[in-house]
């Protein structure tokens, strides 16, 4: 993040005044990694603090959301950025946005193909909800009772990773990055995307041009070896459809386009049955599959199959768990995951998340990440 935008989050943070709408958050992450090998560590904690604010200005409206992260052990982690801070501005039916901004595309629950603006956080954790916020000019309006957005983004952001012998690393330092266009991180990105639907089914289409989020890696022969991310240039084409039933949902996710002159395509397929009142109770059950293939270079595995079970108490303490399982096509490497969130008290929560990686063999994906298997329980504060 540039010297600006840190200024600014100081500023920010300084000058929120008490006509301001403002929230936040605290939290405190424990983790422990049990398989944890070599000079990597097998604990660390996490604070991370956030304010998220709303004001009118005049003719104007100015939204933030400014993020705090100091780790203990990985300095990767460590952040001050602004989520989102922008200005909007309604002019009759278009409204027109400017600054780092975030949105969210697609209906997956496991993988977003087609989710293109903003840059994963991945010094966060593998979560999609970790993004960056993309400096942007946006414009959005209704066509009928469809949604149109424009996305301008004339600056790349950088996925962020953990230090060397962090969870995950390398092994190695990150280089700085490579770029297959000539002005690199200055390279402009164009997206389009329109949403409506029809009857029970929600659909979207967007076109998008411009550097792809997830890189490439390139091992660097120096002294000592490091890693350079390589992202090159993409157009692609996307499609979103939800069939949403009774009890249950019909997801699809397509991406297809080229990447650096290459063709690709991107899907994941799947669905949702939800049981009400399970064993007559006041839970809910939902159990989801879905199948993923990419055949893009930067894809670990081209074909996954994810499969899980959703459980909602529908009780006062927004009590939920997920459990998913994702396991490649030949079952030879897999991911186990666990999430449980519960409020507690006076604007607590309690969050518990396990991941266990699995390979049966040296040459696979996976094998490097069996390490990086963690047990962590976030404590937060919502204020």
């Amino acid at each position: 993040m540039g010297y600006f935008a840190r200024i600014s989050c100081v500023w920010l943070l300084l000058a929120i005044q008490v006509k301001a709408e403002t929230s936040g958050s605290l939290e405190i992450t424990g983790s422990y990694f049990p398989k944890s090998l070599g000079a990597s560590f097998d604990t660390n904690i996490t604070a991370e603090a956030k304010v998220i604010g709303y004001e009118e200005l005049d003719d104007f409206q100015l939204e933030y959301e400014i993020i705090i992260r100091k780790s203990l052990n990985d300095n990767g982690k460590d952040i001050i950025e602004p989520r989102q801070l922008f200005l909007s501005k309604t002019f009759g039916d278009i409204d027109v946005y400017l600054g780092y901004r975030h949105t969210f595309w697609g209906v997956a629950e496991s993988r977003n193909v087609v989710d293109l603006i903003n840059q994963q956080d991945l010094a966060a954790g593998i979560s999609a909800d970790n993004k960056l916020g993309a400096p942007s000019i946006s414009i959005e309006t209704y066509l009928g009772s469809g949604e149109l957005q424009y996305w301008y983004i004339p600056r790349f952001r950088e996925r962020t990773f953990n230090d060397a012998n962090a969870h995950p690393g390398f092994g190695m330092s990150v280089s700085p990055s490579q770029f297959a266009h000539v002005k690199g991180s200055k390279a402009r990105d164009q997206a389009l995307r329109y949403a409506n639907s029809i009857g029970d089914i929600d659909y979207a289409l967007s076109i998008f041009d411009g550097t792809a989020r997830e890189p490439l890696f390139i091992v660097q022969e120096l002294d000592p070896p490091t890693i350079a991310p390589y992202y090159e240039r993409m157009r692609s084409v996307g499609l979103e459809l939800q069939y949403t039933g009774e009890s249950i949902l019909y997801k699809f996710e397509g991406l297809m386009g080229t990447q650096s002159g290459k063709d690709f395509d991107a899907v994941v397929l799947g669905t949702e049955k939800t049981v009400y009142s399970v064993f007559e109770t006041q839970w809910d059950m939902g159990v989801l599959f879905e199948y993923q293939y990419d055949d893009r270079a930067q894809a670990l595995i081209d074909r996954m199959i994810v499969s899980g079970v959703r459980l909602t108490a529908n009780d006062e303490f927004d009590t939920n768990f997920l459990v998913l399982y994702t396991v490649d096509d030949a079952f030879s490497q897999s991911l186990f995951g666990l999430e449980v969130s519960r409020r507690l008290r006076n604007g607590m929560t309690l969050d518990i998340n396990y991941l266990l990686y699995q390979s049966d063999r040296q040459n696979l994906p996976f094998y490097s990440l069996v390490d990086d298997s963690e047990l962590s329980l976030t404590l937060g504060y919502y204020f």
